[in-house]
């Protein structure tokens, strides 16, 4: 009985090793994420606010979402932010990978260009935000101010921010974002055999022939991945946007995630707060499935076919 006992308890110890190394990250998971979703959700259906009690209200908070008048204007900037950053943001991660892969592999420049679309990125979001503030400070002291002062003296100081708040808004981001797609594209773009690039030169193909049949088409995962993964970031974040104008001047540069985050945390409607980021939940779950099925991702995991 008892060799039977060990002959027994052996395979199951071995069973439950694996559990207990993910257990560790499951319960990071669940009490980091899991839970405080599941908090969210029930937040959504109460009037919580800075007394901290609880009167659940149905679909209030969501019916408060349509009939708030600042809502159009929010999701108006939130679709503006989001698609032109998107946009920008993918077509100069291609631009780069595909010239310092393709057209400079190997060589020095490609590096050098390389690494200096990393530095927004590295660099802390603090230190970030400052060097744009600086640039587009709104006294005399301003660098681009400055530039203007050296040809027009007599000028008074442009006022950016009240000005072109969402355009810095923008820019700032797709310069700090860009190096994420450039990295995944140019590891694409690296697996690529050369042998295919040399059939091709030597079948008399342009360059253009060659990135637009061989390099874009070996593309179509990162790049579905990208534009997933970058647009449901850009819908909900709202940290660059804090940081350089906290959704001024007025509401102009207020996106939703930003207006959850001010009506939960600046003016302590927590329910409404939380009604509001599920929006954006929703939102990004519906932008998700709608980009699988323009990507076609049904057809892109089936197995391939080999042709008799």
């Amino acid at each position: 009985m008892t060799l039977a006992k060990k002959a027994y308890k052996k395979p199951l110890a071995k069973k439950m090793y694996p559990y207990f190394f993910i257990m560790p990250f499951a319960l990071l998971v669940l009490v980091f994420f899991i839970l405080p979703a599941i908090a969210t959700i029930i937040m959504s259906f109460t009037d919580l606010n800075a007394s901290m009690k609880i009167n659940f209200v149905g679909f209030d908070n969501f019916k408060r979402i349509f009939s708030d008048y600042s809502m159009p204007q929010i999701l108006w900037n939130t679709v503006l932010f989001a698609v032109v950053t998107l946009v920008f943001s993918l077509f100069f991660g291609l631009f780069i990978s595909i010239a310092t892969q393709y057209f400079l592999k190997g060589k020095l420049t490609a590096v050098i260009y390389r690494v200096l679309w990393l530095i927004p990125s590295i660099i802390p979001a603090v230190v970030y935000v400052t060097f744009w503030k600086y640039l587009f400070d709104p006294t005399g002291d301003g660098l681009i101010n400055k530039v203007v002062h050296l040809f027009q003296p007599e000028g008074d100081p442009v006022s950016w921010f009240t000005k072109i708040a969402m355009a810095i808004v923008i820019i700032a981001t797709i310069v700090s974002t860009t190096s994420g797609g450039m990295i995944l594209l140019s590891a694409a773009i690296s697996s690529i055999p050369e042998d295919l690039y040399k059939a091709a030169k030597v079948d008399g193909a342009s360059e253009k022939s060659v990135i637009t049949k061989i390099i874009l088409p070996s593309l179509k995962w990162p790049l579905m991945y990208i534009t997933i993964s970058d647009l449901i970031g850009f819908v909900s974040s709202y940290f660059f946007i804090l940081l350089l104008t906290n959704g001024g001047p007025m509401r102009d540069t207020t996106t939703l995630s930003l207006y959850a985050y001010q009506q939960a945390f600046n003016l302590k409607y927590y329910g409404y707060g939380a009604a509001l980021s599920l929006l954006v939940v929703l939102i990004s779950l519906i932008l998700t499935l709608w980009l699988l099925r323009l990507f076609d991702f049904n057809e892109m995991i089936k197995p391939s076919r080999i042709e008799d």
